[in-house]
């Protein structure tokens, strides 16, 4: 059974590749939740916008209040753009410059691991640690780690400002989200040992393509391409069924 070192051990392991990179990461965080508060507070100046039209409907239209509230609106969606923008570069660059660092660490290992680690392990899967898997970590990151700081801060000024406008939608919208809260950890709970068996068969199929490659000449000498036809088609069934569950 793991305990709990062990199953943070994943985070601790990581944070080396990061040194160096907590400031920029801080700053990134702070542009997001900036970028996520005038997303919020834009929807709230253009319902003021809207009550003065329609207040002045049965007479005179405030143009200028208007046109004022208008430009506050333009600053704040410009700036929250811009905000955005920089916290997606900052995050990328910090992202990339860390997966830099994890392929010349996998190098370095590489390059002091006993031969019998190649001897019991396919090529193929030793490649796709090195790209498949650094490739697919960095992606999650770059996609998830802005996000989910801005979803939060975004999720919570926007409750308030649905108490603050009609608490009973407010209720029914809270309702509806955490159900499909629910729904979504169900499907995850599912499909997390596919997902985990779909690396797994990527790594399966590109070692043996790789072997297939280099060897050729051996297959054609011995007259295998069928039997090596029907592998591969084995083995592309496999990850076909795991990426379509």
């Amino acid at each position: 059974m793991k305990t709990k070192s062990q199953k943070t051990s994943f985070f601790s392991n990581l944070s080396p590749y990061l040194k160096g990179y907590k400031l920029l990461f801080a700053l990134a965080i702070v542009l997001a939740t900036l970028s996520s508060l005038t997303t919020v507070i834009g929807p709230d100046r253009l319902k003021e916008m809207t009550d003065l039209m329609v207040k002045g409907l049965a007479g005179n239209i405030d143009l200028a209040k208007i046109g004022h509230i208008a430009g506050q609106l333009a600053v704040l969606y410009v700036l929250g753009a811009l905000v955005s923008y920089l916290a997606s570069f900052i995050v990328t660059t910090i992202i990339q410059k860390f997966a830099q660092g994890m392929r010349n660490a996998i190098a370095d290992k590489i390059n002091k691991i006993p031969l019998s680690y190649f001897d019991s392990h396919t090529q193929g899967d030793t490649l796709s640690r090195v790209t498949n898997d650094v490739d697919l970590m960095t992606q999650s990151f770059n996609q998830s780690l802005v996000t989910m700081v801005a979803s939060t801060v975004l999720l919570v000024g926007s409750l308030i400002m649905m108490f603050k406008t009609d608490w009973h939608l407010a209720t029914t919208a809270i309702i509806s989200v955490f159900s499909g809260f629910a729904l979504s950890s169900i499907i995850m709970v599912k499909s997390q040992p596919l997902f985990k068996k779909q690396q797994v068969n990527l790594a399966n199929i590109s070692g043996y393509v790789e072997e297939i490659y280099s060897g050729h000449n051996i297959v054609t000498s011995h007259n295998a391409r069928q039997q090596a036809k029907s592998d591969f088609q084995l083995l592309n069934d496999k990850l076909h069924s795991s990426m379509w569950k």
